[in-house]
């Protein structure tokens, strides 16, 4: 392992001796992948959003817009007509979960 490297757990057995090895694609974009060299499973370190269905920077300002006072209808239209992006399943707690979750991405609400 290089100097300053992270230690990346295995999340079926628990090593942490992991390589990269290449990327996964889906909707939310291109994320690296690791290959465990103890069992062979391949896996994305959680960058805080894992199994998250949108992107990292669009959950970042839904909710900052939604902190800022805007109401979720406001922010899903805004998501919708800037982004193109289609919330559908949006109620208050699941909103301040997310911000609680990820606190370090969000300024100052």
């Amino acid at each position: 392992m290089n100097m300053g490297e992270e230690l990346y757990k295995c999340p079926k057995c628990g090593s942490q001796d992991s390589v990269w090895r290449g990327y996964r694609y889906n909707e939310s974009g291109k994320k690296r992948l690791r290959k465990c060299k103890n069992c062979g499973s391949k896996f994305s370190p959680d960058d805080g959003f894992l199994r998250r269905r949108f992107h990292k920077e669009h959950i970042v300002e839904a909710v900052s817009l939604y902190q800022s006072g805007l109401s979720l209808s406001k922010v899903k239209d805004h998501m919708w007509q800037h982004h193109g992006v289609k919330v559908s399943r949006w109620n208050p707690s699941m909103v301040s979960k997310i911000f609680q979750d990820h606190k370090q991405f969000y300024g100052d609400p």
